[in-house]
């Protein structure tokens, strides 16, 4: 058997394995960087909830999935609704609304619960002059960008089809939200009338990060490998009684 390589299949062979390497062990790399991420993130959605201070030195990629209580009084007559929330197969919407802080009147967007479709929305009328206070626990979440079919938002119609904080905010007529918002998972009236709890989805608070780097890493590895197979195979033959 006899290896003799010619120029061009080696020209494109040589640096294709290489880059296919390459790709395998940075796929490597973000698997320990995910599965590291997911350990972080799983410690604190395993923690008890801590009061939620609006600091700005504090990020919200270091607050996101982390338990959390806030208190406040909810702006129910900006409430806003996100469609194409599906549960058991009925279809439904998530409800989203401010809740402006007690500790300094600032306004953070809350997700309330799922409702179906048919909802009549918050009966405004039955709440008083006075709006309840609430103290509301919930998870610290940031939200997921919009696919690439997902509708434009329609605030005039308040139908919200992917989270815009920026403008739900405007919707609202209050200042710009923070990066992020509170997934409620429990409210209780401090003072006031309070409207009905909603129903939360477990589902949605929990950490739940597709981490697949691993497959990646093993297909890069298993092309580099194939080509290289395929490169040796195309340039051994046997010897021949002329190659002596």
């Amino acid at each position: 058997m006899q290896f003799r390589p010619t120029f061009w299949p080696t020209l494109i062979s040589v640096p294709a394995v290489a880059i296919l390497v390459l790709f395998g062990y940075w796929q490597v790399h973000r698997l320990q960087w995910k599965m590291e991420l997911i350990q972080e993130l799983q410690i604190r959605d395993s923690g008890p909830a801590i009061p939620l201070l609006l600091d700005a030195r504090i990020s919200a990629d270091d607050l996101m999935y982390r338990k959390v209580t806030v208190t406040g009084h909810y702006m129910h007559e900006a409430e806003m609704h996100l469609l194409n929330r599906v549960r058991n197969g009925i279809p439904g919407i998530n409800v989203f609304t401010p809740l402006v802080l007690a500790n300094g009147g600032a306004t953070l967007l809350v997700n309330r619960g799922w409702v179906p479709i048919d909802w009549p929305g918050t009966p405004i009328e039955e709440l008083g002059d006075e709006p309840a206070v609430v103290e509301v626990t919930g998870v610290v979440r940031i939200p997921d960008l919009p696919g690439w079919f997902t509708p434009d938002n329609k605030p005039e119609k308040n139908n919200w089809y992917f989270i815009d904080l920026a403008g739900m905010s405007a919707a609202a007529g209050v200042l710009p939200f923070t990066d992020y918002y509170v997934f409620a998972t429990g409210e209780k009236a401090l003072s006031g009338k309070p409207m009905p709890w909603l129903t939360p989805d477990p589902n949605e608070w929990h950490v739940d990060l597709p981490n697949n780097h691993l497959t990646y890493a093993i297909t890069w590895f298993s092309l580099a490998g194939a080509l290289f197979v395929i490169y040796v195979i195309y340039h051994t033959r046997r010897r021949g009684p002329d190659d002596d």
